[in-house]
């Protein structure tokens, strides 16, 4: 619950005591796997997943392993699985842990479980050894979390736009890669596959930047909801420069 009055959060705490069984524990310090931290003197919370991700690396026999700096290989393209190499990992378990973390408190993790989901219906050893790779960086990375600062200035949001371009040796679809910065905090990301081909690294680009734009625009009426109106221009970065000339042209470009 959030309000801005702390009598309304109280009435509407007594309205559903009086309908279920349930005890206030006072403020949150873990939610579905989620630790939260506070610094109230210096109006900072922090969120993160070590233990987790701790359980996470024991249930997967990994707590030995190796750590690494980085979640995925450089320029790695796996093909997909057939039927006849079919693995009995439990593949699909662990993607649906890592995707958790990835959409909770760990923005780091989701290109790289956006990746590995698309090889869940039928995924082969060779796939399951690349996404164990992913519990190395788990390992190496257990402090990295989210953190949340609080700020008297006017609200200022910030949007990164990124896209790679016909990676994918089977369908030759783009990702499209958004983050989205509240007083420069990260409070909301995106990594999803485009749904057509782009033919062309500039049309990828474009394709990314209309996503990033549509979801600015929920963030926008999310934050009146809140009582927050931003009053800046917001600044999208975008390091393509054919996308940025098309996007300052004026133009109808359809």
């Amino acid at each position: 619950m959030a309000s801005s009055s702390l009598k309304v959060l109280e009435a509407v705490k007594r309205g559903f005591s009086a309908e279920f069984e349930m005890t206030d524990a006072g403020e949150v310090k873990q939610f579905l796997g989620i630790s939260v931290e506070r610094d109230a003197p210096n109006g900072i919370m922090r969120i993160h997943q070590r233990n987790y991700f701790e359980n996470l690396l024991q249930r997967f026999e990994m707590n030995d392993s190796k750590p690494i700096s980085t979640p995925l290989e450089n320029r790695l393209k796996l093909t997909r699985g057939i039927e006849e190499q079919r693995t009995s990992k439990p593949y699909r378990e662990l993607v649906g842990c890592l995707m958790y973390a990835s959409l909770t408190t760990r923005p780091d993790l989701s290109a790289a479980v956006n990746y590995f989901s698309q090889f869940q219906s039928c995924p082969n050893e060779n796939h399951w050894v690349h996404l164990k790779r992913m519990l190395r960086y788990v390992k190496e990375t257990l402090d990295v979390g989210l953190i949340f600062r609080d700020d008297e200035c006017s609200p200022v949001l910030e949007v990164y736009s990124d896209s790679d371009w016909a990676n994918d040796l089977v369908d030759r679809r783009s990702v499209t890669g958004c983050i989205f910065k509240l007083f420069g905090c990260t409070i909301s990301w995106i990594t999803r596959k485009q749904h057509t081909v782009s033919l062309s690294s500039t049309e990828a680009e474009l394709s990314a930047l209309c996503t990033a734009a549509c979801h600015t625009l929920w963030l926008i009426r999310l934050l009146r909801d809140l009582g927050q109106k931003i009053d800046e221009p917001i600044v999208v970065h975008e390091d393509n420069q054919s996308t940025i000339r098309i996007a300052e042209d004026c133009r109808d470009h359809g």
